[in-house]
């Protein structure tokens, strides 16, 4: 059985855009998640059904409703539960670090092993915040299995933190909309762009927490060829933001680099400075807390290169194809994640034995197979 979900929900116009012009038909009664995306035939599939076109369509809609807007912190003002709670469990997660301190251990770079009794403590714990009697039919069933099945937080036994990481966070954040739990039409839509502008902003607060806390291995990573060891999303949004902002693409890597002695500084606090106001830039500062020792050229040099462009426009666009070419279109990203009912619509495909090695970070250049990026043809 189907249900339509409402014109808050978008799908793909005849020019490929987003459009609340058409409403998705996804299931009223979803398929249990499972691991289904398994073979390079079914990622291919899954960019074809209801779940998936909804989901693009949603990402792009909040691209262009972010347009010129700053990130949101400080205390939340708003009537959503659901951003409530995502919040609340965003700030215990960060709280919860300090009672699962490191543990010396030797002979390894990456990888404290101290970051899998914190993960054992999320499973416990974080259910347990969902717990409100206003949440709808089935959202829980959908929504776990992206945050502790798929490891959004990051893998507890190779203790790594990559972009499918990241996606699985991205597509939780989904699956409360589809539910009708948070956001909707008309006024409704702004709590949707808060689950950008200030939820997705927390986690990757979170994340950077984790990541200089446990030395987490960057999943998947290409050294020098990749775009950003850990996440992908946070440049795509934040390219969107910056279409109308004042900042130009050399202006955003001067702001973050003029806070490198204080991201290297190992007393220091991670909170980014206030005066950082869109997620891209957000994203270079905290590149500077992991990637010393080198100019910022030689360590990034994608995104030394996207710095010297005049604009945002070309680097957004090109952002846009890379992320369904090299994070939703790559099985080796996309094969770790539980997709639901909510994610594909019906006939969710059976799980099968998964081909692979991991949850990864993604090429940002012409290696091997991969995709070049658009902004360099």
């Amino acid at each position: 059985m189907t249900n339509r979900i409402g014109d808050h929900l978008n799908e793909f116009s005849k020019n490929g855009e987003s459009s609340r012009s058409q409403g998705v038909y996804l299931p009223t009664n979803p398929a249990i998640p499972r691991q289904c995306l398994n073979t390079d035939s079914a990622v291919s599939q899954w960019h074809t059904t209801p779940g998936y076109q909804a989901f693009w369509g949603w990402i792009k809609r909040r691209c262009e409703r972010i347009r010129g807007k700053d990130i949101l912190r400080g205390e939340y003002q708003g009537s959503s539960e659901g951003i409530n709670i995502l919040l609340k469990m965003l700030d215990s997660m960060m709280s919860w670090v300090r009672e699962v301190p490191i543990q010396p251990q030797s002979n390894q770079r990456f990888g404290y092993l101290a970051f899998r009794t914190y993960i054992k403590l999320v499973e416990e714990r974080l259910p347990n915040l969902f717990t409100s009697s206003t949440i709808p039919d089935h959202l829980l069933d959908q929504l776990l299995p992206l945050f502790l099945n798929s490891y959004a937080f990051g893998h507890p036994v190779r203790i790594d933190y990559g972009t499918g990481h990241e996606l699985a966070f991205i597509l939780g954040l989904w699956v409360c909309v589809v539910s009708g739990w948070i956001g909707g039409e008309g006024p409704k839509e702004v709590e949707e762009d808060e689950l950008i502008l200030r939820v997705f902003t927390k986690y990757l607060d979170l994340t950077t927490l984790l990541q200089k806390t446990y030395r987490l291995e960057p999943a998947g990573s290409h050294g020098v060829w990749g775009l950003d060891d850990y996440c992908f999303l946070p440049y795509l949004f934040g390219s969107a933001q910056l279409l109308d902002g004042q900042l130009s693409p050399p202006q955003t890597l001067a702001l973050a680099s003029s806070y490198k002695s204080r991201a290297i500084d190992p007393s220091s606090s991670s909170a980014p400075p206030d005066d950082i106001k869109d997620l891209y830039t957000l994203s270079l500062y905290h590149l500077a807390l992991f990637k010393t020792g080198a100019a910022f050229s030689e360590h990034s040099p994608m995104l030394h290169s996207l710095s010297q462009m005049p604009n945002w426009v070309k680097i957004h666009s090109g952002l846009r194809k890379m992320f369904t070419g090299e994070v939703t279109g790559k099985r080796v990203v996309v094969q770790g994640l539980h997709l639901g009912g909510w994610l594909w619509g019906e006939d969710l495909p059976e799980a099968g034995r998964l081909e692979g090695t991991n949850n990864g970070s993604i090429p940002f250049t012409s290696v091997g197979e991969g995709t070049k990026a658009p902004w360099a043809r």
